[in-house]
């Protein structure tokens, strides 16, 4: 996980860092230890620095709603804290790192001196182009990364970024430096639970730090984690551990260590490699990622939906409750209520399936898709787009004419959709929340845009702007374009994993 120098606190979901070894296959600790690996594994970590100037809010407003500025994590930071100090963070004042730079708070925008915005961690993936990989959230908004390659390096060297895939979460950085040291990639699918593994990280900024655990699980599902399921450890957590390597016995890195159960301890989640894997070539090359789009949103289909559409209750598949104009889907034919069941014969069990399989089809490439219309079950090949890009209207291609007016909370890096019977599991609400009135949801930010800079997250219900309500996608764009302050005042809903509410307040600026 990542943390802010203000204060040694969370930015990003909480990182946690585990340690594995392999029961038969793999060597055992010798009896000095993990000593001998972790001195291998060691030269190949390294602590992450990023920069920002001050912006817009001061330390108050974020101090009270968790908001994240530049990172635009205030959900994730909003969670952590509601369940472990009841919504209130550690005055950053007590816990200043040494280095950190003094802040000049009356010094705004581009004349303002640069300050330490988080900490995190990362590892060389190779030794003779100076290549890094980190998660895309400890670099996240950043204006400046620095790298820092031992804990008694008083120099950090400039980063540059020249590789982003915000949905997976990875970041490719290149620096230019002498002597590096690059760690291997292991095959995390042939990782089995109950192996040890060791984790190196910058956890609270402490820099270069061991520790270890065992892989408790594989295949974990996470309705943040939308392009592949987790691995999952029982490792500490440890602030500052974002982006850090999760290895094996051999000296081989499984995963990059991501994300947390604020509810739980021992239960944190790894990006596995082979997934970071499919995506490096194009990082590398270009510096984004393409990948397989469909066109529709879908809900799992739950028992009461299958009885509802005469569907035997033990099927297991994904309900289409809408598609994107123009998008491959509708162009091959499929509709609202399809069940889809198969992917070119890989059975689909719920929406985070359908989207891992359709975005690891290369773009142009085709998709067999089996599924039950009316109780029958039909089959249709659908050749996949490139899938857009967050905040951007996806699909086939653009109709012929002017283009449509984009609605003003699109113009402020948003979407927005509205909650059903169908899609409510999708965006992690609970299926008690569609009594009440408020049904508009965001599904969707854009990265850099007030929307993802202001603290809004995907999953959170609007339920009043300037404190009138906003009961439809209708209600939103009417008062946004009928307010003309610079700075609107938002109060949405959150849920945790556990289905737990709570209302946050967000500031859009203009």
């Amino acid at each position: 996980m990542l943390i802010s120098p203000g204060m040694k606190r969370l930015v990003m979901i909480p990182v946690w860092f585990a340690s594995w070894v392999g029961l038969s296959a793999m060597a055992e600790p010798s009896d000095r230890g993990y000593a001998d690996l972790a001195k291998k594994v060691m030269p190949g970590v390294v602590n992450i620095s990023t920069y920002v100037r001050p912006k817009m809010m001061g330390p108050q407003f974020g101090q009270q709603f968790g908001q994240m500025g530049p990172g635009g994590r205030g959900e994730l930071f909003q969670k952590f804290f509601e369940d472990f100090f009841g919504g209130r963070m550690p005055a950053p004042r007590d816990m200043r790192p040494q280095d950190e730079e003094e802040p000049e708070p009356r010094q705004k925008g581009k004349g303002a001196r640069k300050v330490q915005m988080a900490l995190g961690t990362g590892f060389i993936i190779d030794e003779k182009e100076g290549l890094i990989l980190t998660n895309h959230h400890v670099i996240q908004g950043a204006e400046e990364v620095r790298v820092q390659f031992k804990e008694d390096d008083s120099e950090h060297a400039p980063a540059e970024v020249i590789g982003r895939d915000p949905e997976l979460d990875v970041a490719l950085l290149k620096v230019k430096n002498g002597k590096l040291t690059s760690l291997p990639l292991g095959d995390s699918d042939q990782v089995e639970v109950g192996e040890y593994v060791l984790a190196v990280g910058n956890p609270l900024g402490y820099g270069h730090t061991v520790s270890h655990g065992i892989l408790s699980a594989k295949g974990r599902i996470n309705p943040e984690f939308r392009m592949g399921k987790y691995l999952q450890t029982d490792a500490s957590i440890n602030p500052g551990n974002s982006g850090g390597p999760l290895i094996n016995m051999k000296g081989e890195v499984i995963g990059i260590n991501n994300a947390i159960d604020a509810r739980a301890q021992g239960i944190g989640f790894a990006i596995p490699i082979n997934l970071v894997k499919t995506v490096l070539g194009q990082l590398k090359s270009k510096g984004s990622v393409s990948r397989g789009f469909l066109g529709v949103s879908v809900g799992d289909l739950t028992p009461e939906l299958a009885e509802q559409m005469r569907i035997d209750p033990k099927t297991r598949g994904v309900v289409i409750s809408d598609l994107t104009p123009g998008a491959p889907a509708i162009a091959a034919g499929l509709r609202p209520y399809d069940v889809i069941v198969s992917v070119n014969a890989e059975k689909i069990e719920n929406a985070q399936d359908l989207t891992s399989k359709i975005t690891s089809i290369a773009v142009g490439g085709k998709a067999k898709i089996a599924f039950l219309r009316g109780g029958k079950q039909q089959e249709v090949t659908v050749q996949v787009s490139e899938r857009p890009i967050l905040g951007q209207e996806g699909g086939g291609k653009p109709e012929k004419g002017p283009k449509p007016a984009r609605s003003t909370y699109e113009e402020l890096g948003f979407r927005v959709g509205e909650v059903t019977q169908v899609n409510f599991r999708q965006f992690g609400i609970p299926a008690e929340a569609l009594k009440g009135k408020n049904r508009v949801v965001v599904t969707d930010l854009e990265y850099g845009k007030p929307g993802a800079e202001s603290g809004l997250a995907r999953g959170d219900l609007i339920l009043d702007i300037a404190g009138e309500g906003v009961e439809t996608v209708a209600d939103l764009d009417r008062i946004l374009k009928r307010l003309k302050d610079k700075s609107v005042m938002m109060r949405v809903k959150r849920f945790d994993m556990a289905g737990n509410d709570f209302v946050a307040l967000v500031i859009l600026s203009r």
